[in-house]
């Protein structure tokens, strides 16, 4: 009887933990395109694995297409080297930047 509830218990605690993998949303900047900067983490339980990393991607497109948008209201171009991007895992100071930085909003269709 005990190993049965304890098996149960682990069961259910392994059920509510959730399988999602971080992911971390990194920006550089005009001052420092080669510093990595740490904006945001995602690290929800959810059970889809790539749910953290999706988030994590729609946050990044969605902030690049403000900063272009933001740019081009004031009469000036994005500077193409900035911009957000999504990584796997935590924080790392260290890594490589990337050179393009897809952008879009949101859309109903």
């Amino acid at each position: 009887m005990r190993r049965g509830i304890a098996w149960f218990s682990a069961l259910v605690l392994t059920a509510c933990s959730g399988s999602s993998s971080t992911a971390t949303l990194y920006r550089n900047s005009p001052l420092g395109t080669a510093t990595r900067v740490h904006w945001a983490t995602f690290d929800a339980k959810e059970s889809d694995p790539s749910y953290n990393m999706n988030n994590c991607l729609m946050a990044a497109r969605l902030l690049n297409a403000n900063m272009t948008a933001s740019a081009v209201q004031v009469g000036r171009t994005r500077s193409p080297g900035v911009g957000f991007w999504c990584e796997p895992g935590s924080f790392r100071e260290n890594g490589s930047i990337p050179t393009t930085f897809p952008e879009a909003y949101p859309t109903d269709t």
